[in-house]
């Protein structure tokens, strides 16, 4: 079997995520310190994030609901602490306020030279959906700087098909103990364990675990503008 290159059609992954829809209840998130945060709190941390950075920008739903491709009805219920949202719909409206999902779910940092990020004010979300986790290792202090980003994904759960972000991304996938799916456009990559895989993300992308236990996995992101539009 190759390390790592395109999934192969005998590759026995994909329909299994088909016949497992699992579905998990968002439970409280647990900081570096054991203080927890219950899902209330992060719904209503998230809403009235949204609606702060919407206002900003002088964005009506309309405005805004046309710009990132989702529902004024989902996004109006995610202000009001109504609707937790899908990690795929966060995206698209941090696509749509032009600012990435860390900055979205209140992760940003103030620029420094020397920045040191406290493992109990970590930014984490959970989909509650498929019970995928996002945890902000690292938050970038501006559209140019670095982030390190830890993913648990549950058993045989996709993360569904994610949208580019208006700014050109590069992204770096580092899985250090269990397998990954990693489909872009129209091509699949099986990474094993200990594998790497970077890419510039142009098109959409999904992430899919083949197996049954969850699998944790690193992703290192650079924003670089203009620079990754000039890169070969």
């Amino acid at each position: 079997m190759r390390v790592l290159g395109r999934l192969s059609l005998d590759y026995p992954v994909l329909s299994r995520f088909r016949l497992n829809p699992m579905r998990i209840s968002p439970p409280a998130v647990m900081d570096g310190e054991g203080v927890s945060e219950s899902a209330d709190e992060l719904l209503s941390n998230l809403g009235t994030r949204l609606r702060e950075l919407r206002q900003a920008q002088s964005l009506t739903l309309e405005m805004l609901a046309q710009r990132a491709q989702v529902s004024r009805a989902m996004i109006s219920k995610i202000e009001r602490s109504e609707k937790m949202p899908t990690v795929g719909i966060l995206v698209r409206i941090a696509t749509g306020l032009n600012v990435s999902l860390s900055g979205l779910l209140g992760g940003q940092a103030p620029s420094a030279a020397i920045q040191l990020q406290r493992a109990n004010r970590r930014s984490r979300f959970r989909d509650p959906s498929t019970g995928f986790e996002r945890e902000a290792v690292f938050s970038p202090a501006g559209d140019d700087d670095i982030e390190l980003v830890r993913h648990v994904l549950p058993g045989f759960q996709s993360t569904g098909l994610l949208s580019p972000y208006p700014v050109p991304t590069r992204k770096l996938i580092f899985s250090p103990s269990g397998r990954l799916i990693v489909e872009i456009a129209d091509e699949k990559y099986c990474m094993e364990p200990g594998d790497a895989l970077r890419f510039d993300v142009t098109s959409p992308y999904s992430f899919s675990n083949p197996d049954a236990t969850p699998v944790s996995y690193y992703l290192f992101m650079s924003r670089l503008g203009d620079a990754l539009r000039s890169t070969p």
